[in-house]
């Protein structure tokens, strides 16, 4: 239970840096560069492991190719959702992201056998409720409706999911429960590369200019994104709750507390449907728990 709200606290932290960017004029593209690299650091400090050093070792665990692949998705859906709130808007990017818990709960249940009851599916319909409303937003329509609309946020909603169902089957069928940090390790130190040249490439182009100031949003954001991954994954493995149950609590939770926080702290407006979403979703993880 503590490993998860310790998920839960950091990822929410994770929300409000985020929003702070807009207001200091942070380059979020650098800063999440830069916060791969803090993560990679923070994880290297914490397991008193240097990975590059130690890459032959590494190859020869047979999570190392999952955790390539997550580092690749992990930058790409980054850019996708940047994209997506351009072409679509925010509330496309909240909502597919958020939704996304569906996929790995049923993973859950067709690949580990994770028990199906009438109170858990009732428990998940509400939290997929509980989701759309409370990331509802009636001033995001600005965008003209195309095929995008419909596109990009399947995409962004497959490749969350995906992602959650790898880090699962991971953590259940390959990981050892000591190797749970040097697996986070190399998620953000693949993203971390990947992302650097891509900067590189568009600093050459010109397309970006480098600002100081990224580098200190992106330790603010490598910090607690590290420990948001580490103690997701630590929750899974030592909290005693099937995976169905974890991640919509997880993700869910995560929506409450942000909409909360935007309320208390940046003067979000208070609507019926973000309260009554509230509320739902607090009766999804009361009947999940």
């Amino acid at each position: 239970m503590l490993f998860l709200v310790l998920s839960i606290i950091t990822s929410t932290s994770l929300v409000i840096i985020l929003k702070l960017f807009d207001r200091f004029k942070i380059d979020t593209f650098q800063a999440i560069v830069i916060n791969y690299w803090v993560c990679t650091i923070t994880g290297g400090v914490i397991e008193n492991y240097y990975t590059f050093q130690n890459w032959q070792q590494v190859t020869n665990h047979e999570w190392l190719l999952p955790a390539i692949l997550l580092g690749i998705f992990f930058i790409g859906l980054f850019n996708l959702m940047g994209y997506t709130a351009q072409k679509v808007g925010l509330t496309a990017v909240s909502v597919a992201n958020k939704l996304s818990l569906v996929i790995p709960v049923v993973a859950a249940f067709i690949f580990f056998n994770e028990q199906i009851t009438i109170l858990k599916i009732t428990a998940i319909a509400l939290a997929i409720i509980a989701v759309v409303m409370v990331t509802y937003q009636k001033n995001d329509t600005q965008h003209r409706i195309s095929i995008w609309h419909f596109i990009l946020p399947i995409i962004l909603f497959i490749g969350s999911g995906f992602n959650d169902s790898v880090v699962n089957y991971v953590q259940k069928k390959m990981l050892p429960a000591e190797e749970s940090g040097l697996f986070v390790i190399w998620i953000f130190q693949i993203a971390a590369i990947i992302g650097s040249i891509l900067l590189i490439v568009l600093f050459l182009l010109k397309k970006k200019i480098w600002q100081w100031r990224n580098i200190l949003a992106g330790i603010c954001l490598g910090v607690p994104n590290y420990f948001s991954m580490f103690y997701l994954i630590k929750a899974l493995s030592n909290s005693g709750w099937q995976s169905s149950i974890v991640f919509p609590i997880n993700n869910v939770s995560i929506v409450i507390c942000s909409a909360i926080t935007g309320i208390i702290f940046f003067k979000e407006k208070i609507s019926t449907l973000l309260l009554t979403g509230i509320l739902i979703a607090c009766l999804s993880i009361f009947l999940l728990m």
